[in-house]
């Protein structure tokens, strides 16, 4: 193994960190990581300590599973990759598009579009919700809803409707027709309302006059995490996800749900969506269907 020293320095003179500035790596040394077994990792010191966080939100099933190494093992011994696109197709993918089918059956789910990551599927359920309206005629649908302190990723348009401006302010100005939302969070609201009842029908009221403002006709979709993750792990009022499914019904607007952290378990049952009886239009999941091993 490399001397600690060496990783350090090495990592604060050549690898560029997400969501960090280079001089902070030199400055303070992050935690390098070595090995990870179960709910614990060891850092390159040899100091071993729970990750409580599962990773970034998506070890779903403990670090180095047997069965899931077993399982990739496999799938590389007989083939490795093949793609998908266009004329072509593998078994491996039609494969987990039927398993997919029938696990999402309750959010009505029939067909999986496989990415290579969170911010990708992010990307694509807002490319999918504009290329829906065109098609049905209804092209002058291009804005999106979402909610403060939500977070859908670091491509251009998750970066477009984040809620966060930690993720946005350095790379604005972000695409344009993305209009925010206040979080259903009880703790810290514009209403300081501590009922989460009227929490959610005050906020589903602003959710209609900004509709009205902007023009049904023109609003594309709505995205949301089941549960905030990034911005505070924020479990909304139980009615809010539906009040918002009705909204989104009632305007001709696609809800998207953003199962990229609670998809696969994480919170106690398959989706987040499903706790709240909610079924989606789009839902985009990554790295918690392979507990974060593979793409």
């Amino acid at each position: 193994m490399r001397d600690s020293n060496f990783l350090k320095e090495t990592n604060a003179r050549h690898l560029w960190h997400p969501v960090a500035a280079p001089r902070a790596m030199q400055e303070t040394p992050p935690v390098i990581v070595s090995a990870a077994e179960g709910v614990r990792i060891t850092d390159i010191d040899g100091h071993t300590a729970i990750d409580g966080v599962g990773g970034l939100w998506c070890v779903n099933v403990g670090y180095s599973n047997d069965v899931v190494k077993a399982a990739i093992a496999e799938q590389l011994a007989r083939m490795p990759y093949y793609s998908a696109f266009a004329g072509t197709s593998n078994e491996p993918a039609i494969e987990l598009s039927w398993v997919l089918a029938d696990l999402l059956k309750p959010e009505g789910m029939v067909r999986a579009f496989f990415t290579s990551g969170g911010s990708d599927s992010v990307e694509t359920c807002l490319r999918l919700s504009r290329q829906y309206h065109r098609l049905r005629g209804e092209g002058g649908r291009t804005k999106f809803l979402s909610l403060k302190k939500g977070y859908h990723g670091t491509h251009f348009g998750g970066a477009s409707v984040n809620g966060n401006n930690r993720f946005r302010k350095a790379y604005e100005p972000l695409l344009a027709g993305c209009f925010h939302l206040p979080a259903p969070y009880l703790y810290r609201n514009p209403f300081d309302e501590s009922d989460p009842e009227r929490l959610a029908e005050g906020i589903a009221a602003i959710a209609v006059d900004e509709i009205e403002f902007q023009g049904p006709e023109t609003i594309a979709a709505f995205i949301m995490e089941p549960i905030l993750g990034a911005g505070g792990v924020i479990v909304p009022p139980a009615s809010f996800m539906r009040r918002m499914r009705e909204i989104c019904d009632r305007y001709g607007i696609l809800m998207i749900a953003d199962e990229v952290i609670t998809g696969f378990g994480r919170t106690g049952d398959w989706t987040g969506s499903r706790h709240w009886g909610v079924q989606p239009d789009l839902m985009s999941m990554a790295k918690g269907i392979t507990s974060g091993y593979f793409p």
